[in-house]
């Protein structure tokens, strides 16, 4: 299964959980299956828009359809306020 990595502010929609594993074909299966289980971690992610996905490291620019293994490492990752 997938483990999905929730950040601290993540994890306050998620009862302080850090990780869960998923077993999800893809990207959007994985996020759906979130939003069933976190609804409000569902609006948080749809509130910050921006919300890149890293599987494995790795940023994907077009994560939705983006296949995942059962040992992917994934991350929602909130984009950095600079200045």
């Amino acid at each position: 299964m997938a483990v999905v990595h929730f950040s601290t502010d993540q994890r306050q929609h998620t009862g302080g959980l850090s990780e869960i594993a998923i077993s999800a074909a893809n990207v959007r299966e994985l996020v759906r299956q979130l939003s069933e289980l976190y609804p409000s971690l569902n609006a948080h992610l749809v509130e910050t828009s921006s919300t890149a996905v890293a599987i494995d490291g790795e940023i994907i620019p077009d994560p939705w359809l983006e296949e995942l293994a059962e040992t992917s490492e994934v991350h929602l990752v909130r984009p950095l306020a600079g200045g």
